[in-house]
């Protein structure tokens, strides 16, 4: 009686301190509580996934505002929608725009943004070329590299292809047509000829306008083509992987597809851009045999084209060398990326186990095999380059002295020799140049399209039924008694890979069960026996079986059901709170607030400043380990399913929570509440993994699963009867406990709800817009600080050197020269390879380095997506290009100011030409400059919400599937896919203008410059003709050398993010000079928290205020508390994740040393810490277990013995060294946290920190956990964050933590009873209204053991 009656005295204790504040009407009517909403009809309905929401309702997720936008664009309309033929063919519509974007943001000092971006047209929205698309690849069953060369090229992208190609021959044409042209014109002059020299003069004039409009128009065709086809095969890819089950894609390898997307894909742009250049080459050299055999007679005059074509073999293998290259450096870039990737998502742990060290080794070695590959190309490619930049100098210098000499022509006029010469320069370009890209084009094609043809090639694991020799499988039917019967399995073996292939065990073996409608199922068992595995299977993600699986007494096949799904690890993307419970369904208000109620997330909405609409960070970093299961809980429930799967979400919680998610949420909302609104539909079915016996009880049906076995099933009444016939500790122990009893049930009620419906929207991501530094002096000085001062004047040296090469008749000293060119440019070639190499090197290695030491909140409030796009996009441009950028603006514009200085001294009159196109063309790169510059800007940080997208949509692929939002995320890709299409298409018509307009400008310049020279120096052929030759290859690459200098400013877009990162500000120091001093540290597990204030961030509410508290060596402390109270927070003090606030007068020391003086790496080095969610990175289970490599193999072996798990790993095919590349198929979430149990018991810490580190395991290991690190660190002190208060009843002290304080401090035992004579619970504290939460019998079992203890301890 006594036990009863203070039983009873707490709770009702309890009922009277809550107080409820309630605006609206709450009725009850059986046992469901529904709440009145303003202006909300009673007629319930539920809403589909990706139905059109209806007026009133809200679009749920992170779509893209795409209205508000067009309400905002300062530009409305697309380029050319108002603009007629004429203008179009003179880029004059893209001329306007840039004059827009001056006068409307860059003169009114603002930066250019997506408001100021034009429209998208019909033609470069890619919608309808990706759906066209995907219907091609769907119908090849086995897609080669041909086939998706046919299907970019000669697929939707056809027009697109014919014209580019059309519109390079035209000019090809033209420029060949210049060199017959000037032949003509300098001959009509020398034969006094003036009238048709003059016309001449003009035909060769507007061949050149011909050949500048067709050039551009090729170029601006091409690149909308590329831009298309990077869009179109990285959706396709995309779409690919939406298919695929999330076994597929661990199995696809994660580090190959991000480096597939962020720098193959992309990389691919410039690719296939620069292959319709090389397009023409048969042509050229056609056109261009004609010519010479014409000009000089006979098959003579092909042999400079012989002569120049020995360049090809050099070519040939100088790229076949770097195809295997490539290949290799791609497959470390995969490996870097993908560990780079694990770095950045267990970042947190990583910093808690002090690994950053070595992860940073590990990349870097991993960087620098890549470093050598990329070395390795970027030489050979210089080679190349050399021959092919001299190939105009040495062809025609080997050509005229085999001509003189072998007496074919011992005179030669003027006019062959200089319209060779223009000719040889014209195939310099058309010909060498382009023959270097296309071949260079058409190997990172051919590899990148392979890898992406392994991609959509993936065979999707979906559950496939392998033959059966099993004689023992009846044939299953559904008794006509038992119509309710939805779910049979019979003799059920479940595979990770196919047994028909690889001899390989089963993952669940002889599974039979029957599940009837609106059953509620209860899985148990230890860790590692195929609970999350049966699971698996119910959600069709475990790729072969044997046996019988029936859903409705037919062959089960996935989508008959409409199930939701409630993960281990929940799926939290970044985004509001209220988008991830919808997650892709329209918003019901009422169904809303239930859901709200029945997850138990009121009080948690309530205490964050934006409620529903706080946004939280990526994998849910702003949320406990408790919010992210009831959110994911709430998800699942918004659904109104048919099958619940709900993989132990109680577990993460504190008890009273736990009890409340089971009542309201699983037995009232569920089985009563959804019932009641669907009264036609069949009942909902729940299987829930748990590892709380409590709750197993009170489920109508009860499975128990040992080594994949399910060794007894039934009602409670059941597996009584049938506990002889097995011999299980879990089984026993589910036996032994008392039946479950009705208990009365404290259930929270709604409040203050239209404070959640009318919060506004909080951002916690920072923009990246808002975070772009602008590029100034300081980001070329930080740039070129990375070059050597020698090599840096030594290259501008050599390249003022090989610009000298003025034509002396005599054929010695031009050999002379041309050899001296050869090798001023090779060094030249050699020296910035190495610098800019180099310094992409050091830039990634300062990066790791940075990135390792940043403070934990840097990661908070930057996407992981963001984060790694700086590793693979932004240093994949670096690497790649940068060094021809560099050499293209060293030489063209060189050689431009060369010929300028060579013009002026033939017709000083040019010289008022001269002023008038440098001051043109300055004047139009200062403002476009500026223009592309921010275009090319925001082009690359729209790449980052794309590639975060992907992200986000990979590691919750499983939702994705289960939720049936496959085509919602499509559709938000390709949205994202058309807003980074319309980013790159704008700054590509940016730079097309910019040349144009250049090109335009020179054109001009060269028709006052011939008839300037027709004029005065008609009687001077020689000066006349290399005049004209000047006139008519000085400005051919202007354009391309300026647009090149501008590339080279965008590109410092790209170190400018990387320099952002290596310049975040550190952490505290990670070694300091008190390390030496206390070289033993810590000398025993004291902890004192002395007054501590902590915040998690500027500007936000102090996590702990003032707390206070002391722990000696040795004791064992639990820390208790409701969500929020600030039990995570004392981890993140003692680990220094966040730093205290030094404004108070306080302490925070171990072992009486202040932990604010030792270095980071000393204090997280010396601490022990299993975490809530366990972390393993891609490697060997050795490297998992001792990173730092500071133990043998005895030691590891011994540390599996006591961690339970030396079976297992001896079992696996290489123990120790066996490859962990999916860690989620080699573990349950249970026994990836014995490995975690493993290395604190190889390190023997003095001070041992449980984050709720027991919350995903039974019961069973639960105990083994504690009672392993009881035995082994005995005179540890161990501090357990604990929602199981069973696992804590025999500690030395319990800490209950209220609003970041201490509230009670004592023994477990203390804080229960009121005298050393007490039976039972009675006293009143709030640790004491925790346990009594656990339901009575447990409240008891609690009170025994502390009560045990303490009779021990005194």
């Amino acid at each position: 009686m006594t036990d009863n009656h203070s039983f009873s005295n707490i709770q009702n204790e309890n009922y009277d301190q809550q107080s409820y504040i309630q605006k609206r009407e709450v009725v009850t009517t059986n046992n469901m509580t529904t709440f009145v909403i303003d202006q909300q009809e009673d007629q319930q309905f539920e809403q589909r996934p990706l139905q059109t929401p209806n007026e009133g309702q809200e679009q749920s997720m992170l779509s893209i505002p795409e209205q508000e936008e067009e309400e905002e664009q300062k530009f409305p309309f697309f380029l050319g929608e108002n603009n007629c033929f004429v203008q179009k063919l003179f880029f004059i519509h893209l001329t306007s725009y840039c004059l827009f974007l001056k006068k409307n943001v860059l003169d009114k000092g603002e930066k250019i943004c997506d408001k100021h971006l034009p429209k998208l047209s019909f033609s470069e929205n890619i919608k309808q070329t990706v759906e066209q698309s995907q219907q091609k690849l769907e119908r090849i069953q086995y897609i080669h590299f041909y086939d998706l060369v046919k299907l970019v090229f000669f697929g939707e992208l056809k027009f697109l292809t014919l014209i580019s190609c059309l519109s390079y021959c035209c000019e090809t044409i033209a420029k060949n047509g210049i060199s017959v042209i000037m032949s003509l014109l300098i001959t009509s002059v020398s034969q006094k000829k003036m009238d048709e020299a003059y016309n001449y003069a003009i035909g060769y004039i507007l061949l050149s306008l011909i050949g500048i409009i067709f050039r551009h128009h090729g170029s601006n065709f091409s690149m909308i083509f590329s831009s298309k086809a990077r869009m179109m095969l990285v959706n396709l890819v995309f779409n690919k992987l939406t298919d695929l089950s999330s076994f597929s894609i661990k199995e696809a390898n994660i580090g190959k597809i991000l480096n597939l997307i962020s720098g193959d894909i992309n990389q691919l742009e410039s690719i296939l851009y620069m292959i319709f250049q090389s397009s023409v080459i048969l042509l050229s050299v056609g056109i261009g045999c004609y010519i010479l055999w014409v000009r000089f007679n006979g098959a003579i005059g092909v042999l400079v084209l012989a002569i120049v074509f020995l360049a090809y073999p050099i070519q040939i293998a100088l790229q076949s060398f770097n195809s295997g290259t490539l290949k290799q450096s791609k497959q470390f870039q995969d490996k870097r990326l993908k560990l780079t990737n694990e770095l950045v998502e267990g970042i947190r742990l990583i910093k808690m186990y002090a690994w950053e060290e070595a992860f940073y080794q590990m990349i870097s070695t991993i960087r620098k095999d890549e470093f050598k590959c990329l070395f390795k190309i970027a030489i050979r490619s210089s080679i190349d380059r050399l021959f092919t930049i001299l190939s105009q100098i040495w062809s025609s210098l080997i050509f005229f002295i085999i001509l003189h000499y072998s007496g074919y022509r011992e005179i030669m006029s003027v006019a062959e020799m200089i319209s060779t010469l223009q000719l040889l320069s014209s195939f310099k370009i058309s010909c060498i140049l382009m023959v270097s890209y296309a071949i260079q084009s058409a190997i990172l094609i051919k590899i990148s399209f392979e890898r992406i043809t392994n991609i959509l090639n993936i065979k999707n694991r979906e559950m496939e039924k392998v033959k059966d020799d099993r004689t023992t499988i009846k044939n299953l039917q559904i008794d006509e008694n038992s119509q309710n019967l939805r779910i049979q399995f019979n003799n059920f073996d479940g595979y990770w890979q196919n047994p028909e292939v690889l001899e390989s065990k089963p993952i669940l073996k002889g599974i039979s069960l029957d599940i009837s409608d609106g059953e509620l199922w209860a899985i148990i068992g230890k860790v590692g026996s195929g609970k999350s595995s049966l699971i698996n299977a119910l959600l069709f993600e475990m790729p072969f079986y044997k046996g019988e699986f029936l859903i409705n007494g037919k062959e089960a096949e996935k989508g008959t059901l409409n199930t939701a799904y409630v993960e281990q690890e929940p799926y939290i993307f970044p985004g509001t709170i209220r988008n991830n419970i919808l997650f892709g369904r329209s918003f019901d208000k009422v169904l809303y607030q239930r859901v709200i109620h029945a997850s138990q997330l009121e009080q948690d909405l309530l205490q964050m400043k934006f409620h529903d609409q706080t946004e939280i960070g990526e994998r849910g970093t702003t949320l406990s380990g408790g919010q992210k299961a009831r959110l994911s809980f709430a998800r699942a429930l918004y659904q109104l399913a048919d099958l619940y799967l709900l993989d132990d979400p109680l577990s993460a919680v504190d008890a009273h929570v736990a009890r409340n998610m089971f009542q309201t949420g699983i037995k009232e909302f569920i089985q009563e509440y959804q019932v009641m609104m669907n009264p036609n539909k069949n009942k909902p079915i729940v299987v829930l993994v748990t590892h709380q016996i409590q709750y197993a009880l009170e489920c109508d049906k009860i499975a128990v699963m040992n080594n994949g076995e399910v060794i007894m099933s039934g009602t409670f009444e059941d597996l009584k009867t049938k506990i002889d016939t097995i011999n299980d500790d879990l089984a026993g122990q589910l036996c032994q406990s008392p039946s479950p009893k009705q208990r009365k049930f404290k259930r929270s009620i709604i409040s203050h709800r239209s404070k959640i419906r009318n919060a506004k929207i909080n951002s916690l991501i920072v923009k990246e817009a808002d975070q772009q530094r602008l590029i100034n002096l300081k980001t070329y000085s930080t740039y070129f600080s990375y070059w050597k001062l020698l090599i840096f004047i030594l290259i501008l040296g050599l390249e003022t050197g090989s610009e000298n090469h003025d034509i002396d008749q005599a054929y010695l000293i031009l050999g002379l020269l041309t050899l001296g060119l050869l090798i001023c440019n090779l060094m030249k070639y050699i020296l910035n390879s190495i610098s800019v190499q180099s310094t992409t090197q050091k830039i990634h290695n300062k990066m790791l380095n940075s990135l390792i030491k940043a403070p934990i909140s840097y990661f908070d409030v930057n996407p992981s997506g963001r984060i790694i796009n700086r590793f693979s996009n932004d240093l994949s441009l670096c690497d790649y290009s940068t060094n021809t950028v560099i050499l293209d603006v060293l030489e063209i514009i060189g050689y431009f100011c060369f010929a300028l200085v060579t013009l002026a001294i033939l017709q000083p009159f040019f010289l008022i030409m001269i002023v008038f196109i440098i001051i043109i063309d300055v004047y139009q790169y200062i403002f476009l400059k500026k223009i592309i510059s921010q275009l090319k800007e925001l082009e690359l940080m729209q790449r980052s919400p794309l590639f975060d997208f992907l992200k986000q949509t990979l590691s919750g692929i499983a939702q994705v599937r289960v939720y049936k939002q496959k085509e919602w995320f499509r559709n938000q890709f390709l949205q994202l896919s058309n807003k980074c299409n319309l980013n790159s298409l704008t700054y590509q018509y940016a730079t097309r203008c910019f040349g144009f307009n250049l090109d335009i400008v020179g054109c001009i310049a060269q028709t006052v410059g011939i008839f300037l020279f027709l004029y005065f120096n008609n009687d001077n052929i020689p000066v006349l003709a290399q005049g004209i030759l000047m006139l008519t290859t000085y400005n051919d690459g202007l354009q391309y050398g300026l647009r090149q200098l501008i590339n080279f400013e965008t590109q410092m877009n790209s170190y400018n993010r990387m320099f952002q990162i290596i310049d975040i500000k550190s952490e505290a120091p990670h070694t300091t000079k008190a390390d030496q001093q206390y070289s033993n540290f810590p000398q025993n597990g004291d902890v004192t928290f002395d007054n501590i204030h902590m915040q998690y961030r500027d500007n936000c509410p102090y996590v702990l205020q003032g707390l206070t508290f002391k722990i000696k060596s040795g004791e064992k402390i639990g820390c208790v508390g409701r969500t929020g109270a600030g039990k995570s927070s004392i981890i993140q003090a003692i680990f220094r994740m966040n730093e205290i606030d030094k404004s108070f007068i306080s302490k925070l020391e171990i072992a009486n040393v202040d932990i604010q003086t030792l270095g980071l790496h000393k204090l997280r080095s010396s601490i022990g810490i299993i975490p809530q969610s366990p972390f393993l990175f891609s490697g060997t289970i050795r490297q998992n277990l001792d990173p730092l490599q500071q133990f043998n193999d005895d030691q590891l072996w011994m540390a599996l013995e006591d961690s339970n798990l030396t079976n297992y790993v001896k079992s696996l095919p290489k123990g120790l060294d066996s490859n962990i590349e999916d860690v989620n198929s080699v573990f349950s979430v249970g026994q990836k946290q014995l490995i975690c149990l493993a290395r604190i018991i190889l390190s023997q810490k003095k001070i041992i920190v449980l984050d709720e580190a027991t919350a995903n395991v039974d019961m069973q290991t639960d105990e083994f956990i504690q009672n392993t690190i009881k035995k082994k660190f005995q005179n540890s002190t161990l501090i357990t964050i604990a929602h199981r208060l069973n696992t804590i009843a025999d500690y030395d002290k319990v800490m209950v933590m209220s609003d970041g304080k201490v509230i009670e401090f004592d023994s477990p035992f203390n804080l229960l009873a009121l005298s050393n004579s007490s039976i039972s619970i009675d006293k009143h504290s709030e640790f004491s209204r925790l346990v009594v939460n656990t339901g009575d019998e447990n409240a008891q079992q609690i009170f025994d053991i502390s009560k045990q203890y303490q009779n021990i301890n005194d």
